[in-house]
């Protein structure tokens, strides 16, 4: 953030002059964030993109990577092969752009950590990416939050994933799915990815019908630390099964955000057992659900109990008032489910 609100032709010849002070020293990392220049920017720093042939970490967020500048990157880069780490995010890339980002993936098959996220490319665009991070097997870290997916996309990535087996970080936030896409993905992290630690899947519009397959992948996920499956929609049954998943994994779980999920009582209670069954439990967040005074007690004991009390995260947005009656049709499955988790 170095050229904001300075007059283009000024702005531009800055970035060309920082830029290419560079050429003195032999750089690996590369960050121009937060600098709104576009396709003239990108270019402002071509002797730099050039003749830099070492550089394994370039970040472009905030940049206005439109179509056009992330082809001036493809164009302009010339030791793609050296990326381990290439970031992108709040860009207007769009699944154009995103073709060339994909493009330049192919000729980074060292690429480790991964992020386009808040781009504004849709299924098109994942599968570009799908193809272009499966030139390697180097991926550590991925993250496509907050772009539209969707299933179509989420089953191109799935099938690269599953290739992945060093990947520890994965966050699909806001990516739109879908249950059948969701189970995909989950099932490939689970088969192909023995080291994954973070998983996040909030807002993946799962539904209440994909979660027992979801929740099948999820215990073979044996060294997850964090989930975040948030904004789903799973109902109390569930988050229930998932609580099930993790704890059949045996994973060293230490945080859980399971908010906005439409809990009433005994999915919240689920995931407060198996939170005090994990050593080092450190965060549980259960807020703007419908968790019922008497569930909110019980949640409170459990992890007091535990002696976790300040792993539970603040329940402000949680309203008791929108709990409904218990559903009878799922009253034993929840029973039995509980029955497992207790300590």
């Amino acid at each position: 953030d170095i050229i904001a609100g300075r007059p283009e032709e000024e702005a531009l010849k800055a970035m060309q002059i920082i830029t290419e002070a560079t050429l003195c020293a032999k750089i690996t990392s590369v960050d121009v964030s937060d600098n709104a220049f576009g396709e003239k920017g990108v270019r402002a720093c071509t002797k730099m993109l050039q003749q830099q042939s070492g550089i394994e970490e370039i970040s472009f967020m905030n940049n206005g990577i439109s179509e056009q500048a992330a082809a001036a990157i493809l164009e302009l880069l010339a030791s793609p092969q050296s990326l381990k780490k290439f970031h992108l995010d709040k860009n207007m890339t769009g699944d154009d752009g995103t073709a060339h980002v994909g493009k330049l993936l192919e000729k980074a098959p060292g690429m480790q950590d991964f992020k386009m996220a808040g781009s504004r490319f849709t299924s098109e665009g994942a599968k570009f990416l799908a193809k272009g991070l499966s030139a390697g097997a180097s991926l550590v870290k991925l993250d496509l939050t907050d772009n539209n997916v969707n299933e179509e996309g989420g089953f191109a990535l799935a099938g690269m994933l599953f290739k992945q087996p060093n990947l520890r970080h994965v966050n699909l936030e806001a990516t739109s799915l879908g249950p059948k896409a969701a189970i995909q993905v989950a099932g490939a992290l689970a088969a192909g990815c023995p080291q994954l630690e973070y998983l996040n899947l909030a807002a993946c519009d799962i539904t209440p019908e994909g979660v027992p397959q979801v929740a099948q992948a999820i215990s073979a996920m044996k060294n997850l630390k964090t989930l975040k499956i948030a904004e789903n929609e799973l109902g109390d049954l569930g988050v229930a099964q998932i609580c099930v998943a993790l704890k059949m994994s045996g994973c060293p779980l230490v945080e859980l955000d399971v908010s906005t999920n439409e809990l009433v009582e005994k999915g919240a209670v689920a995931a407060a057992q198996l939170a005090a069954s994990r050593a080092g439990f450190t965060s549980l967040n259960l807020d703007g659900n419908y968790i019922s005074d008497e569930g909110v007690e019980e949640v409170k004991s459990i992890m007091e109990g535990a002696g976790i009390a300040s792993a539970l995260m603040p329940m402000e947005e949680n309203d008791a008032d929108m709990a409904d009656e218990p559903d009878d049709d799922n009253a034993e499955g929840l029973d039995n489910l509980l029955k497992h988790l207790k300590l």
